[in-house]
């Protein structure tokens, strides 16, 4: 079904049809407020679908205690001196809980239980609680049970994919592709190409990310996942750009220089980092629940090759413009060494 306005309708049509099913088997009185409930709180997505059934749930039980306890104290005063000092009672209730929905169904509750139900509350109360209650539940269900929304599944597993494609990039790059018998020319536009669709999927990522939040409700920018989402996304955004760069620096003629030692540990570098991108993928997807970084040492760009004898004698004999093009590459290899620290520093931090 392509169309979410009719999808949800017909959502919003078969909950409401079950819930009227199942009161009528009950038989109970005041079934009208389940309804009630899955009409005011069914918005088409789960997080705030959520947060609309607790704020109405609170307001309902608080207007509840309001009116019961009220109407007992302050039932023998005229109406307009005891309903407004009821009402006063309920708005700063509900105001200390910060209830935005829940205020007005709070004061609606008091209202009719004092104007409609004042002879019956010992029944009407709980009953009522019972109704919005079950509607909720309902209204939740039904988000999972018809035509559940999947881009907060969609949204894990894109990132997750692209983490994997960045692996095996960042593995080309270090020159253990398959494909490594190219020419330098193609595999620079092989590498372009693999940037580009690297950069639309982080992008298409961002415009499905919306949608994703919804999910999480009104809070999403504070969840632990959405703040998760954000951190892939940073560091998959500098490698990528990372990657780009060392696409259009000129390469190094390593073998000429005499820096054959410098070569290989700036590609086992590379290979490490292509590694511990899939390393993550595997540990985010082994649990649907947020988990700590792997364990296991960072890959690090180790300086020490750089400062062998045979290593320094082959820079004294690098021309300036030589070095800059070698300088220029390390300080690349540099950035993302310090992007793989960050990531993981801010992961650690934020499952602590």
């Amino acid at each position: 079904m392509t169309s979410p306005a009719l999808r949800d309708g017909l959502r919003l049509a078969a909950t409401v049809t079950v819930v009227n099913g199942f009161a009528s088997l009950t038989g109970l009185p005041f079934a009208l407020y389940a309804s009630l409930a899955v009409l005011s709180v069914t918005v088409g997505n789960y997080g705030n679908t959520l947060e609309l059934g607790r704020q109405r749930l609170v307001g309902t039980a608080v207007g509840a205690v309001v009116v019961f306890f009220g109407y007992r104290a302050w039932g023998d005063l005229p109406l307009v001196v005891a309903l407004p000092l009821a009402l006063l009672l309920a708005r700063l209730i509900a105001g200390s809980l910060r209830l935005t929905v829940g205020y007005t169904v709070c004061c609606f509750v008091v209202v009719m239980g004092w104007l409609t139900h004042d002879q019956q509350l010992d029944s009407w109360i709980p009953l009522r609680l019972l109704w919005t209650a079950f509607g909720i539940l309902m209204a939740l269900l039904s988000l999972r049970l018809f035509w559940p929304s999947r881009a907060r599944i969609q949204q894990r597993e894109g990132l997750l994919q692209l983490l994997v494609d960045l692996g095996d990039t960042l593995e080309g790059v270090a020159g253990h592709h398959p494909e490594a018998h190219q020419s330098q020319s193609q595999r620079r536009r092989e590498l372009g190409r693999q940037i580009r669709s690297l950069r639309m999927t982080l992008l298409n990522l961002r415009e499905q990310r919306q949608g994703a939040l919804l999910e999480l409700g009104s809070l999403a920018p504070q969840h632990p996942l959405a703040r998760m989402w954000d951190l892939l996304d940073q560091a998959c955004e500098a490698l990528i750009l990372d990657l780009d760069e060392l696409r259009r620096l000129p390469g190094p003629d390593w073998q000429t220089w005499g820096l054959q030692d410098d070569a290989a540990a700036g590609a086992n570098f590379v290979e490490a980092v292509a590694q511990r991108l899939l390393l993550w993928q595997e540990h985010l997807r082994s649990s649907l629940q947020l988990q700590a970084p792997p364990n296991s040492p960072r890959p690090a760009l180790r300086l020490e090759a750089l400062q062998t004898p045979h290593s320094l004698a082959a820079y004294q004999r690098l021309t300036p413009d030589q070095l800059q093009r070698l300088a220029s590459r390390l300080v690349v290899l540099n950035r993302i060494d310090h992007t793989l620290a960050s990531t993981e520093r801010q992961w650690r931090e934020l499952v602590a």
